[in-house]
């Protein structure tokens, strides 16, 4: 099989092929009754995400996780927006929102806390895939859920100090082991155990394998969200539109902002990438199982919805990547490896 022809393809018809998920998914969900099978798809869609994960790590590059630690200005700028200035983004989302239409204050507690959380497990995907710094992606998300355990009650303190949300560190802890640390432990010995067996020219034959396969995952879980999700949203049209308004307006906003600052800063473009990816996309699942602990149903429709913007935003994002790196006067060829 041509790998590298396959991977241009599925890169070039990114956006194509995440609309077909989105609306797959969709329609399977109003007309077949998924919820019975809550249990198995909670399943599904972690091995989903670490079928997704799994191909990039078996280009991680272990000096490059060394470099990246010395990144100092890059990791300061990507956890300072991440845990801190993505929620008041958002409060400043809603507040221009409830400009022209009041919205329930449960429902604007689900939307801070749908940016409250820490970036998305697809960030190192979406990274690797607009050939951004896979390493440093990384080391972001695991500090961004480590101190997470600390910005996430903090922030809802400051922003619903009459609700008692309650945290759950092992979520937290569950997370980094299954979708970072373990594909990062195995893409590793993947890579020893091919560098080896195949040498490393025959290595570069099938490394455009990985990233090809990371992308079938990612339209995999797209559709299983949108699926899971599908009758939730057909409910509550009304208020699915309203929340969406002030989720738009966040990423429009997070990812302008993104450019610009590392742009002025002389961040490199591979880092800009892993900085943007790991600073604007969330967690939703992460955030959904803070509000359903809470007990309030109306405030885990926010991170519900949040995969509507978010998807669709940075998979735009990560397909600019020719002309994002145009920006940064940065030429990359097609078939150099995604983690290079």
């Amino acid at each position: 099989m041509n790998w590298l022809k396959l991977k241009n393809h599925l890169d070039k018809y990114l956006p194509v092929y995440v609309t077909l998920a989105m609306i797959a998914g969709f329609y399977v969900g109003n007309h077949f009754d998924v919820k019975k099978y809550e249990g198995t798809l909670k399943n599904l869609n972690m091995l989903v995400v670490i079928s997704m994960i799994y191909p990039m790590m078996i280009n991680l590059n272990l000096s490059g996780l060394k470099n990246s630690a010395k990144l100092g200005k890059q990791l300061a700028i990507a956890l300072t927006m991440g845990l801190i200035i993505s929620p008041l983004i958002m409060y400043s989302a809603i507040w221009l929102t409830e400009l022209f239409h009041p919205l329930d204050h449960q429902l604007a507690l689900g939307l801070l806390l749908a940016t409250v959380v820490p970036c998305s497990s697809m960030s190192i995907a979406y990274t690797g895939l607009s050939r951004g710094n896979i390493e440093l992606a990384t080391i972001v998300v695991a500090l961004s859920f480590t101190l997470a355990i600390v910005t996430v009650p903090g922030w809802l303190k400051i922003f619903a100090s009459s609700y008692h949300v309650s945290i759950s560190v092992w979520l937290l802890i569950k997370t980094i082991l299954t979708v970072v640390i373990t594909p990062m432990i195995l893409g590793v010995l993947t890579r020893v155990y091919l560098m080896r067996k195949l040498g490393p020219e025959g290595f570069l034959r099938i490394k455009p394998a990985f990233p090809a396969i990371s992308l079938l995952g990612m339209y995999t879980i797209v559709f299983l969200i949108f699926m899971e999700k599908a009758k939730l949203i057909a409910s509550k049209p009304g208020i699915v539109g309203l929340a969406l308004i002030p989720l738009v307006l966040y990423y429009a906003i997070a990812l302008l902002f993104m450019t610009f600052v590392d742009k002025a800063a002389g961040i490199p473009y591979k880092d800009h990438m892993a900085v943007t990816f790991t600073s604007v996309g969330k967690n939703e699942g992460t955030a959904m199982a803070i509000a359903l602990a809470a007990g309030t149903g109306l405030m885990a429709i926010a991170p519900a919805l949040t995969p509507i913007a978010q998807i669709p935003f940075l998979v735009s994002y990560v397909k600019a990547w020719r002309k994002i790196a145009g920006m940064w006067k940065c030429k990359i060829k097609d078939e150099e490896a995604v983690s290079e």
